[in-house]
């Protein structure tokens, strides 16, 4: 969302229309992984740091009200900056049912596409935050595991085959994708209790191979078709209403619900292989369960703003940076 203002504001409006903000994305994103990585001290000889650091209540409270500020900001500069600006007035007329149609129609196409980009953004945050507990790799995110990759393919699939297909059967060929590749991954790696090396490595793998597939199906096919694909890969907005928001924001409910009652496993899950098997809990089941709940949660964030990178492998991180490593 912020990269979406922030190419409206640095470039004039029909150049803004015709860049997915995904790629402004995966470039913030990139930079910011290659400044945290120059500034990371080599820890590999040391001793493990201290995976549960508790941070004051005070200062959880305080990060969260800030957080709430800017959130609130940068999803207000949303709704008003554009081709066509508004005032908070305008908003609150349309809300009511009492905007005239210019404000309508730019309310009526801008708020669906504010609010897919919030929950696609939360949802590939809680996403990477379960990948990551799950199997204690720092630099795992839903893309490693195949399930982007997957939920792209399933898309890119459709969208060179039936050139005329909807939203709604992009969104549901790319959650059949994300659901076909954690079938294999999963599967693959079901021996030993889904170890995370194993996990990882059977997930780039398959990842490796759905771009392969799909570079291989943009190079076949017409043109158009492979203009639109590639647009739909870079993440975007366009064109979403809220019907195409209201699933994902099912299912994001459903993933907080679930990841906040069960914190404290996700908290001994991180620690180690030992620890929660001493404190009586399946850690085999307990991971498929993190693991499923962050497909399905990938899968719709997929298909309601094609594939955007390096949101649920630095969401993760910052919020461990903020406030500390309790989930």
């Amino acid at each position: 969302l912020g990269a979406d203002v922030l190419l409206r504001t640095l470039v004039d409006a029909d150049t803004a229309v015709a860049v997915p903000t995904g790629v402004v994305t995966s470039l913030v994103g990139a930079t910011f992984l290659v400044v945290m990585a120059a500034r990371l001290r080599d820890t590999a000889g040391a001793a493990a740091p201290d995976k549960l650091r508790i941070r004051s209540r005070a200062v959880f409270l305080t990060t969260l009200t800030v957080l709430t500020v800017v959130l609130a900001g940068v999803t207000i500069a949303a709704v008003l900056l554009g081709d066509s600006k508004l005032l908070l007035g305008d908003v609150v007329n349309w809300a009511q049912g009492r905007a005239g149609r210019t404000v309508s129609f730019v309310l009526d196409t801008r708020v669906p596409r504010v609010s897919a980009a919030l929950l696609a953004g939360a949802a590939l945050a809680l996403a990477g935050t379960l990948v990551q507990a799950v199997t204690r790799n720092p630099l795992a995110e839903p893309a490693v595991l195949g399930v982007s990759g997957g939920g792209a393919l399933g898309a890119v699939i459709l969208v060179t085959t039936v050139p005329v297909v909807g939203g709604w059967g992009v969104a549901g060929a790319a959650f059949a994708g994300s659901a076909v590749t954690a079938v294999v991954v999963f599967g693959l790696a079901a021996r030993g209790g889904y170890q995370q090396n194993r996990l990882v490595l059977v997930g780039i793998g398959t990842a490796t191979a759905t771009t392969a597939l799909i570079s291989l199906l943009i190079v076949l096919t017409d043109p158009f078709n492979a203009t639109k694909a590639l647009t739909w890969l870079s993440g975007s907005t366009y064109g979403r209403t809220m019907p195409d928001v209201l699933p994902l924001a099912a299912v994001l409910a459903v993933g907080v619900a679930v990841a906040g009652v069960r914190h404290r496993e996700l908290d001994l899950v991180s620690l180690d292989e030992d620890t929660p098997r001493l404190l009586g809990l399946d850690l085999a089941r307990g991971r498929l369960g993190f693991l499923v709940l962050s497909v399905l949660l990938s899968a719709a964030a997929v298909a309601a703003a094609g594939t955007i990178g390096f949101v649920g492998l630095v969401a993760p991180h910052a919020a461990r940076a903020l406030v500390g490593r309790r989930h």
